[in-house]
């Protein structure tokens, strides 16, 4: 890289198209074709043919450019020529709406925001194609906007979410390193939400309630969505006129939309990942210790047991009944592979492992034919009904195509395809593995391409098996390091290569093998996966089996509320008991099953592992604004109150209980 350029990552993602989904993760990848993410622009009309970002009069803000973000690593990474074909008629109309200012995308929606989603999708599409007309708009648009931003400051979503742009940014440097970057950085950092110190300085550890009064701000909501509406109107009529700088400036420094946006989980999710990106660009070196600050925060203060922390859509507390929403769960899991590869810290692919693994499947129908607004850790009923959302409607977790608001069926997309990346990356020394799933990779290595397969059932299984098929080289040999995470979870691990057992110790959350490697040597790794039980913050407990979060299946009536199956909106209604209690002492005892995934890998109805356990049945367990109540405190129990349940990974349920009481079985005597 030239001088004066950003830094560089400390991982290598592995480049779109590089690496390629095998055994369960490509079954995964083929449903979600199958499902919304191959049929949503034939069942939704704001990513149909009326988009504005295919020229059309509808939508013309942020939907369209969401969906080609997931769209086109989903179509490259399967090399699906559908998909492919799906996505270029979005990137076709992108390319050819470019001004000769430099401005692009639907010209009567100046925001900036919605170009920001739109370049970090034709910079993947340019990493998996070449195609020589992306770099030239991208560099084009960069000198418009360091000309533009002075009388047109970033505002509103612009303004809270403006640093993602470093991202297409930093994928320009890496090509053609334009010497105005840092200056457009600058730029950005200086009209963006100061996110390093508000991690620092992390001031919301209460719910939104206590910040932003809810019928207030319900009320100004509704105005503002009237005005919007108003707006949308009238620019049938003619083109809207941009906000003047000082209009920008008034509403960016109004404290009512501060707190509306650092309250704001997807916000949120997105920030996370801005200051060690800053840092990259001259901005304040500590960043990444900002964003680590954050992460601890957000997990002190609002942490649910599925790995996130509550957003519906706005910071709601620890409780398993408050919502988090679909796209929170997308934008962590991107922020925590941005932080990845970063940092290079394997904390980060811990989190991401967990998030992907249990929030993120458990936000969709095993088929991914429909998706939830919200999901709740505790949740043992999906209907129409009023909850204790923050700001999210009655039918927020109902699953569907679109409920409660459509940014999350547009952005839904990018999660299973874009964890690729973090599966095998190139780092400074050789290979890094800080994700563990199923694929096949070809890395570039001290100048020769290294092509490896990983065969696993991880999360479901506790083995890995990296195969070396190829080295491309005249010997076919080369020496580097091969490093693979040791989860945090682990308390033991073991380590053969060529069937030889290995003796190395961790360092910084890896293990080195660094040797001559040659085609067909092959390094297994097994990190054994024994019950945990982890004591949660707002009471109860939840079970672990590796990265995976356990959950009792509550069996569910479904009743369609519109649709046509399987793309219907659906309510569920428990048919089944759930108000039960571990008992540690149970552990032990419990009969654990694995299966081989199949082709829903996360589906609710054959799901890869279950574990069989007793559990105490739970005397007084209430239902509270059609959620599981507050979950009761440790209670003794005697013998005659345990019944034999079965558990799952959380991610293969609909309705379910994940976070429980504890009990202990005594006597009957002790028990009177």
């Amino acid at each position: 890289m030239a001088q004066g350029g950003p830094k560089d990552l400390s991982l290598i993602p592995a480049a779109l198209g590089s690496l390629m989904p095998a055994g369960w993760l490509r079954r995964q990848l083929i449903a979600q074709k199958n499902g919304l993410s191959g049929s949503i622009d034939a069942l939704w009309e704001d990513l149909g043919e009326s988009s504005g970002w295919l020229g059309g009069t509808g939508e013309n803000w942020e939907r369209g450019p969401y969906y080609l973000d997931g769209l086109v690593p989903l179509a490259w990474s399967l090399g699906d020529e559908a998909l492919k074909q799906k996505a270029q008629k979005w990137i076709e109309w992108m390319l050819q709406s470019q001004d000769a200012k430099g401005f692009f995308g639907p010209a009567n929606n100046p925001d900036w925001w919605p170009r920001i989603v739109a370049l970090k999708a034709l910079a993947q599409y340019h990493e998996a194609t070449g195609d020589s007309r992306v770099l030239p708009l991208m560099d084009r648009y960069f000198r418009y906007q360091l000309e533009h931003l002075p009388q047109q400051p970033l505002s509103m979503w612009a303004a809270a979410r403006g640093q993602e742009q470093l991202l297409p940014m930093l994928y320009l440097s890496h090509q053609t390193n334009p010497a105005y970057l840092p200056d457009l950085a600058a730029r950005l950092r200086g009209q963006s939400y100061r996110w390093g110190d508000f991690f620092r300085e992390f001031p919301y550890p209460r719910r939104t309630h206590s910040y932003l009064n809810r019928p207030l701000f319900m009320v100004a909501k509704r105005a503002t969505l009237i005005s919007d509406w108003t707006a949308r109107r009238l620019r049938r009529v003619r083109a809207p006129k941009p906000p003047t700088k000082r209009q920008i400036e008034k509403s960016n420094a109004s404290a009512f939309l501060r707190i509306f946006h650092e309250t704001h989980s997807v916000n949120l999710a997105m920030a996370l990942k801005m200051p060690a990106l800053d840092a990259l660009f001259g901005g304040d070196p500590a960043g990444a210790n900002a964003s680590r600050a954050g992460i601890d925060a957000l997990t002190q203060y609002h942490g649910l047991a599925n790995f996130v922390f509550s957003g519906d859509e706005h910071l709601n507390g620890r409780s398993p009944t408050v919502g988090a929403e679909l796209c929170l769960v997308a934008e962590y899991m991107f922020s925590l592979e941005t932080l990845l590869a970063v940092t290079g810290e394997a904390r980060y692919a811990d989190l991401l492992e967990r998030v992907a693994y249990n929030a993120w499947p458990a936000t969709f129908t095993g088929d991914l034919c429909a998706h939830q607004y919200v999901q709740q850790v505790n949740q043992v009923e999906v209907s129409r009904r009023k909850r204790g959302w923050y700001d999210a409607y009655r039918e927020a977790n109902l699953f569907g195509l679109k409920p409660n608001f459509g940014c999350c069926a547009a952005n839904m997309h990018q999660g299973w395809p874009k964890l690729l990346g973090s599966l095998l990356m190139t780092h400074p020394h050789g290979i890094a593995a800080p994700v563990y799933a199923p694929c096949s990779a070809s890395l570039l290595v001290r100048g020769a391409a290294v092509s490896l397969t990983e065969e696993t059932d991880y999360p479901f299984d506790d083995t890995i098996l990296l195969h070396v098929d190829a080295i491309g080289n005249e010997s076919h040999s080369l020496r580097f390091s091969l490093f693979l995470r040791v989860p945090s979870w682990a308390e033991s691990y073991e380590v053969q290569l060529n069937g030889e057992p290995q003796d190395c110790l961790p360092k910084e959350g890896f293990l080195e093998l660094e040797r001559a490697f040659s085609a067909g040597d092959t390094v297994l790794v097994r990190f054994p996966m024994p019950l945990r039980l982890q004591a949660e913050a707002e009471g109860g407990a939840t079970l672990h089996r590796g990265p995976l979060l356990l959950a009792l299946p509550v069996e569910a009536e479904r009743r369609t509320v519109r649709g046509t199956p399987p793309f219907a909106d659906i309510e569920l209604f428990p048919r089944s008991e759930w108000r039960f209690a571990l008992v540690e002492s149970e552990l032990e005892k419990a009969q654990i099953t694995v299966h081989r995934p199949g082709t829903y890998p996360f589906g609710e109805d054959a799901p890869p592992l279950f574990v069989r356990l007793g559990m105490a049945r739970v005397p007084r367990w209430r239902i509270a604004r059609h959620s599981a109540g507050p979950v009761p405190q440790p209670f003794s129990a005697g013998p005659d109150a345990l019944d034999e349940q079965t558990l799952v990974p959380y991610g293969c349920t609909l309705l379910r209980v994940a976070q429980f009481p504890v009990a202990k079985v005594v006597s009957k005597n002790e028990l009177a």
